[in-house]
């Protein structure tokens, strides 16, 4: 078993929460009748942690008197780390370099963060791949607020962006990292300030990512950490807190948000339909979430690589995000159909298989039988039904239904376009009862 030091990132100002913080650190607001930083001395525990070193400056006496509390109960080997002015995550990190010395690695913990994360588990992670570098992630319900992370093989990551205005998907960093004990001192050489612009954008190709599934939430405004007091009670106690699962519109792409274009891989001939955005808006508008789900065979063709779909995907995010609207997922399905027949199922991830929307619902918290599907063909109709969506709707403004396809045993609603399919959904009593609520 290897030998672990951690760096805990506790010194902010909390200027979100004041007036809270005017009297009282941010680390140490409570949560479930205990100090924040209390519940990471409960994490940190019982993953064997050698010292656990605590950067501190506003209020600094009160976190250096729990500092010394937790220390002198045995329940944790706990220091601290002053600094008069902010070093930033990265600095902190240099002027700390020497908690690297006589171990193999080194946790770094953003410790305004109320989580569940099993520690010791992911240092097991950490320790069963060669890479110098593990990183945290979480889904973000709002990524453009957090660093964002790509995974390949399952965990290495291939790319990742602080803050990005579109962000390529959902997967966050959650502000805990191993570091192998050279791979600290390097970064602590580098005399930067700040880990997620300056440090981990450099370290795509050296570092794994480890998704956490149990609650993990980011309590620096006061609508965060209102959520993590009333959830506190049910997450301490092992069980899962109240959820509120949300509606979603799933969305086929080429002729129901964009022009239809075949085969589209250029992003110059990415055109939103008239009146898509100001419906995608209006839905949003009411609480639901805008999710698009497209059959992609042309990536299983070859005439395409997933990295053309990805600049069309990119281009749409882009003009959409002009219009004010973000997109809660992109679902896309590159298998390749055997017959003709858009009413069989070949294969679960293509529509009019319900794969697409089951795996964004299960990956959203999003509830299906809630939920809506528009598109312009017969098999995004299925794909709705196949799913047990509440409604399906099939717009006028692509391919339509062919012949022997209208006479298929199944309800679902025409309209002329997305807006026209918009106003279906919130005349329904329960869109309706959303969007005035």
């Amino acid at each position: 078993m290897g030998k672990t030091n951690a760096l805990l990132l506790a010194g902010g100002l909390g200027t979100r929460l004041r007036p809270v913080t005017d009297s009282i650190p941010k680390c140490l607001v409570p949560i479930a009748g205990r100090p924040l930083l209390d519940h990471w001395v409960d994490r940190l525990a019982p993953a064997r942690i050698s010292e656990a070193r605590v950067n501190i400056h506003a209020h600094a006496d009160q976190v250096r008197s729990f500092i010394r509390r937790v220390d002198e109960s045995g329940r944790l080997r706990m220091t601290e780390a002053f600094e008069p002015i902010l070093l930033g995550s990265a600095g902190t990190v240099a002027a700390n370099v020497d908690l690297a010395d006589g171990v193999d690695e080194v946790l770094i913990v953003y410790a305004d963060n109320f989580s569940t994360v099993d520690l010791a588990a992911l240092l097991d992670f950490h320790r069963s791949h060669p890479d110098p570098a593990t990183m945290l992630l979480f889904r973000a319900p709002d990524p453009r607020a957090c660093g964002v992370a790509e995974l390949a093989d399952e965990s290495r990551v291939i790319s990742f962006a602080e803050k990005p205005e579109l962000p390529r998907g959902d997967l966050a960093n959650a502000g805990v990292y191993v570091l192998d004990a050279g791979l600290y001192r390097e970064v602590a050489s580098m005399r930067a300030f700040d880990l997620g612009f300056d440090v981990l954008p450099g370290l795509v190709g050296r570092m794994r990512g480890r998704p956490w599934h149990g609650y993990h939430r980011d309590v620096g405004t006061h609508e965060a950490l209102r959520l993590a007091r009333r959830d506190a009670p049910a997450v301490l106690l092992g069980r899962r807190p109240p959820i509120t699962s949300r509606p979603a519109v799933f969305l086929d792409r080429d002729g129901t948000v964009i022009e239809h274009v075949h085969y589209l891989r250029d992003p110059a001939e990415v055109r939103l339909l008239p009146g898509a955005a100001g419906a995608l808006r209006r839905l949003a508008e009411a609480g639901f979430a805008c999710v698009l789900a497209t059959n992609q065979s042309a990536v299983g063709r070859g005439m395409m690589t997933p990295d053309d779909l990805d600049r069309v995907h990119e281009e749409l995010a882009r003009q959409l995000w002009g219009e004010g609207i973000m997109l809660a997922a992109v679902e896309s399905c590159p298998a390749v159909p055997v017959g003709p027949d858009r009413t069989v199922v070949e294969q679960f991830d293509r529509k009019p298989g319900p794969g697409m929307l089951v795996r964004a619902a299960g990956r959203l918290g999003l509830d299906l039988n809630e939920s809506w599907m528009i598109g312009d063909a017969i098999s995004d109709v299925l794909a709705g039904v196949n799913a047990g969506c509440r409604g399906s709707i099939l717009v006028r403004t692509g391919l339509g239904v062919a012949p022997g396809e209208a006479g298929l045993p199944i309800s679902f609603d025409v309209a002329d376009d997305l807006a026209a399919a918009a106003d279906r959904i919130l005349d329904d009593p329960a869109g309706a009862r959303r969007a005035a609520g």
